[in-house]
């Protein structure tokens, strides 16, 4: 007989049994640790496609709550263009002629006047027709006019005139 053919001492038989339960144990561990280890890979690919999916899903009704905003920001704009285009056509500031219907609207023209501050008097004239002649008339405080049915309005000074609402 050989050595491998000879049973094992009692001592040695124990050792390769303790041996061979510490590979049995250390095989259990090392596949319970791929276990886990998938399973937390498995969840944390879930946690990541479930945080993408919120993250997108916030990022959409934001954008929406957003171009709901600029909307809302594009009509005021509009809104306050079309007053800033009224308010110019109803106001008059500078000394000229303006053409009734033409340059200027018809209607009540009012203004403040100066009230001497610029040390100026303003003049206005309201020609009825293109013979007409002008009459300046002078004053430094305020004065309304009804250019309804008029040619022109001849305008000097620092006054600034706007034109009532009907």
């Amino acid at each position: 007989m050989t050595d491998e053919q000879l049973p094992a001492p009692p001592g040695k038989r124990r050792r390769v049994r303790n041996i061979l339960a510490v590979a049995a144990a250390v095989v259990v561990v090392g596949a319970a640790t791929g276990i886990a280890i998938a399973a937390a890979n498995a969840r944390a690919a879930n946690a990541v496609s479930a945080a993408q999916a919120a993250a997108k899903s916030d990022y959409a009704a934001r954008n929406a709550a957003l171009n709901r905003e600029a909307a809302t920001l594009q009509r005021q704009s509009q809104a306050i263009a079309a007053e800033k285009g009224e308010l110019r056509a109803n106001t008059i500031r500078a000394d000229g002629m303006y053409m009734v219907g033409h340059d200027v609207k018809p209607g009540t023209w009012h203004t403040i006047g100066d009230g001497s501050a610029s040390g100026g008097h303003c003049a206005y004239a309201v020609i009825g027709s293109a013979n007409t002649a002008q009459r300046n008339i002078y004053f430094d405080g305020p004065w309304t006019v009804d250019l309804s049915g008029a040619h022109a309005f001849a305008i000097s000074g620092p006054c600034t005139w706007v034109r009532v609402p009907p």
